[in-house]
């Protein structure tokens, strides 16, 4: 059964609206001018008015923390992805894949009170795990010790002083939820004062979806168009879309559970960004297709020596990332940074084998890119 929810997340979102604040302003615009650019893709006059709003609620929100940026940046500053406006306090908070999408931050507050030592060890592992990558690596056995992170934390791909700080953050996770969960309080405020425009939008982003896809679940149309057609099992699982509103153009699934095969459902998110004039197939299509920008882009990728080892390694046969960090002497999070940046740029695949995620070169994205430099610079 699909369902779809256009209430406001208020847990993650309040979380995405700090780490925007904590970023250069106006991130919203930047980042929605950004995504137009590397996509070729034309706002139109809906779009506009989103990106509007949402810039509306950057603003009010860097005047409601202007007076506390310093703390804003301490927990919610990052180096990472500009696209990706996460940060250490996903982590901090359990804001991943495992969040409840039901609770108010009251709520989070309450239930992180209450979560036993072990299981949020668990929880922390696998968002852990998962920060900053495409794919969730490696499940959680439930058993991890204090350590485990530890370990976890020294193998991120991330500057020592950022890993650092991080540690700390989680050796007294405690004190520092609660100074988070207060700015999630005033963030959320924020939000909550604009909740009947944004659901108005993502009412509209519904209602694009069902008429494009018909019956068809956005999983099943991640799997066939992004994923290259991987042989991920959907049949018999409940389908829940929500609506992401500051992530205006994040379109993604994962499956309920530590287990593809035995999850009892899947999560979709679909961007409130979307409709029928700027849909999610036209951003599929030029994501496969090459201008200047994704072509220097692709180029500074091999030349780098682990990622260019990462293709050249699975050309002809598919491999997961533990396997990739022992042929290559790399740490599996390194594999990972590496290997969401080669995905992001469509120059690798992915393989379902039992229930491991394999990585394969993309031939057809390789011959693309040669044939395009082809006819660029020797005018064949």
């Amino acid at each position: 059964m699909k369902s779809y929810h256009v209430d406001i997340q208020y847990v993650p979102e309040s979380v995405t609206l700090l780490n925007m604040v904590a970023r250069p302003a106006p991130y919203i615009t930047n980042y929605m001018n950004y995504l137009a650019s590397r996509y070729g893709v034309v706002p139109d006059e809906r779009a506009g008015r989103v990106v509007n709003l949402l810039q509306e609620i950057e603003d009010a929100a860097r005047a409601e923390f202007s007076g506390d940026m310093e703390t804003v940046k301490f927990y919610c500053d990052a180096e990472n992805d500009f696209s990706k406006p996460d940060s250490f306090a996903n982590l901090l908070v359990l804001v991943g894949s495992l969040c409840d999408h039901v609770r108010t931050v009251q709520e989070q507050a309450e239930y992180l009170k209450k979560l036993p030592e072990q299981e949020y060890l668990t929880e922390f592992y696998e968002i852990l795990k998962s920060y900053g990558a495409s794919t969730a690596e490696a499940a959680s056995n439930g058993k991890e010790t204090v350590t485990d992170i530890l370990d976890a934390i020294v193998q991120m791909n991330e500057p020592d002083a950022r890993k650092l700080h991080l540690q700390q953050l989680f050796m007294h996770h405690k004190e520092h939820q609660e100074v988070l969960l207060g700015l999630m309080l005033r963030a959320q405020k924020i939000l909550k004062k604009y909740e009947k425009r944004l659901k108005a939008f993502g009412e509209e982003a519904i209602a694009y979806l069902k008429e494009e896809l018909q019956e068809q679940s956005l999983a099943d149309y991640f799997i066939h168009e992004f994923y290259n057609e991987t042989h991920l099992s959907t049949e018999n699982k409940n389908s829940d879309t929500y609506v992401s509103y500051l992530k205006a153009a994040t379109l993604g699934f994962y499956f309920k559970g530590r287990d593809v095969d035995s999850a009892d459902g899947i999560v979709c998110f679909l961007g409130v960004i979307f409709s029928k004039n700027l849909n999610i197939r036209t951003l599929m299509k030029q994501r496969n297709t090459l201008s200047e920008e994704k072509v220097i882009a692709m180029l500074k990728l091999l030349a780098d020596k682990s990622k260019f080892q990462i293709l050249s390694t699975t050309v002809d046969k598919s491999a997961y990332g533990a396997e990739l960090a022992n042929m290559l002497g790399l740490t599996t999070a390194t594999i990972s940074h590496h290997t969401t940046a080669l995905l992001d740029q469509n120059l690798l695949s992915l393989d379902k084998v039992d229930t491991k995620i394999y990585y394969r070169t993309n031939p057809e994205m390789i011959r693309a890119l040669i044939q395009y430099l082809q006819d660029k610079l020797l005018k064949e």
